[in-house]
């Protein structure tokens, strides 16, 4: 396990190097202190110094011990806490058409009420077909798909289709995902409760950071399913009960190996680790579908992983202070110590991967976990940084290039901006490029190509030179679902050039 953080903490130190350095090239002298960054940064430090110095100087050990009502307190506190970090996780994501605040808490309060029906549903089937859970495996597979999968699925939907169906608030692709996702963190946050109070808060890792996340992506596979079919212009019944049968055996296995002691639990955790990469490329479709999709809106996904870790430490430090209040430091201390890897893995990995966001007019990248067994286990790797809108000089052009290129050399230097990412065989590291001033000569499609940087370019760095690649459009050429088809490109070659 500390082989597997290091090599996570690692990963993030190498992302946060190359987000100070953007955010003080773009701050122009502002104190790093008062950038965001800086901010996040300070409370960070604040989060681990300040707990540890309450639980060992304060001499309030126990103070609340004795008073359930505290427990009870605390419960609905953190998992109240749980919901809104994550609530505000998805509002970062809603950059083209930021929702109403009143459809949102009604769709979290009616998720909170809809809960309530799993318990009586659950009665009756378990009554009507005589279904449990007996600890053999097939019995509780099918308990788990059908009995808790479906039947909570079922409950987490009915507010989605509520203010979907009777409100004008479901405009874009992305708003299913938004008010699914909403629906689970109030079912989540009223299962919360009740294990917070059970354990007494020592599951709070589990239930913030693998359980409400669980809750998230199961809902989110029913309404990514209805925001194709409208968006293909199919029925939607169909597409939402493929989606709900779909949504109920990914809720059910997740269960399974959880509900009986010597099961490996670990499949549980691989399963988790798939699913977080779903999530991450069903978000980034819808919103590259919504018909507001603008370039030069761009998500700020740099913070996303700091807020995220920021509030989830907030959250764990919290219970934990609070286990020393109710039960008193030795108690606090072996909840610290006994879990404090895996969740600072666990949040390294989703705050990594939740940051990754690739905004491309009209793509859809094939939902798909990744190939091989071991690239589950890392994050999902980040693209370049988002050059839309920046401008390119071409300078020269390097050797090997193919011929009939003269004429394009005789123009040189050329620049040109970078209107909007686009997709090339799966790399979505290409821009649209048209040439400004002097343009190629006999260039098609009056002057568009596609241009790639060769390594990855930091944003801060204006006149930096690199190597790019460029591609000539075919007259004609259309970009589909997949990106721009092979056979409406050809090579041109490769270029030096730099960021203007």
């Amino acid at each position: 396990m500390y082989v597997v953080l290091g090599a996570l903490v690692v990963l993030l130190l190498m992302q946060l190097t190359g987000d100070l350095r953007l955010a003080r090239s773009e701050a122009r002298g502002t104190p790093l202190w008062r950038m965001p960054l800086g901010r996040a940064g300070l409370f960070f430090a604040f989060l681990l110094v300040g707990p540890w110095l309450f639980v060992h100087v304060s001499g309030m050990e126990g103070i609340l011990a004795g008073n359930g009502g505290w427990l009870f307190v605390a419960s609905v506190g953190l998992s109240a806490m749980i919901s809104y970090t994550w609530y505000r996780y998805l509002t970062w994501l809603d950059v083209f058409e930021r929702e109403r605040i009143w459809a949102e808490l009604l769709t979290f309060v009616m998720a909170c009420g809809s809960t309530l029906l799993v318990f009586p549903i659950t009665a009756w089937l378990r009554g009507a077909t005589g279904m449990a859970l007996t600890g053999d495996l097939w019995d509780d597979l099918v308990y788990s798909v059908v009995a808790i999968g479906l039947v909570e699925e079922v409950v987490k939907l009915l507010p989605y289709l509520l203010i979907w169906r009777l409100t004008r608030q479901v405009d874009e692709p992305f708003d299913h995902l938004l008010y699914g996702s909403i629906a689970a963190l109030g079912f989540a946050f009223m299962e919360n409760t009740l294990y917070l109070e059970s354990t007494r808060l020592t599951a709070v890792t589990g239930r913030a950071l693998l359980a409400s996340v669980a809750h998230m992506f199961d809902t989110s596979i029913v309404c990514y399913s209805v925001a194709l079919a409208l968006h293909r212009k199919r029925p939607w019944v169909p597409a939402l009960l493929l989606g709900l049968v779909l949504a109920s055996l990914a809720h059910g296995f997740y269960d399974l190996w959880l509900l009986a002691p010597g099961r490996p639990v670990v499949l549980t955790i691989v399963f988790f680790l798939g699913s977080i990469q779903l999530w991450v490329i069903m978000k980034n479709n819808l919103l590259n579908l919504s018909p507001r999709f603008h370039p030069g809106i761009k998500l700020a996904s740099a913070m996303f992983r700091y807020r995220i870790i920021n509030g989830m430490l907030a959250i764990f430090l919290l219970a934990w202070v609070l286990v020393f209040l109710l039960d008193g430091r030795e108690r606090a201390m072996g909840m610290l110590l006994g879990g404090w890897q895996l969740m600072a893995a666990m949040l390294v990995f989703l705050a990594l991967s939740f940051s990754n966001f690739v905004l491309v007019r009209g793509y859809l990248a094939p939902v798909r976990p990744a190939s091989n067994l071991f690239r589950l286990f890392l994050p999902i790797a980040k693209h370049g940084d988002d050059l839309s809108g920046r401008r390119v000089t071409l300078l020269k052009g390097l050797r090997g290039n193919s011929g009939g290129t003269e004429a394009i050399h005789a123009d040189l230097p050329v620049t040109g901006e970078l209107i909007g990412r686009m997709v090339v065989k799966g790399d979505a590291d290409w821009y649209l490029f048209r040439p400004q001033g002097p343009s190629f000569a006999g260039s098609p499609r009056g002057g568009a190509y596609l241009l790639k940087p060769a390594v990855d370019l930091d944003l801060a760095g204006t006149g930096q030179r690199a190597v790019f690649l460029l591609l000539g459009l075919r007259e004609g050429w259309k970009e589909g679902p997949g990106g721009v088809p092979a056979q409406d490109l050809f090579r041109v070659g490769r270029f030096l050039g730099s960021l203007v």
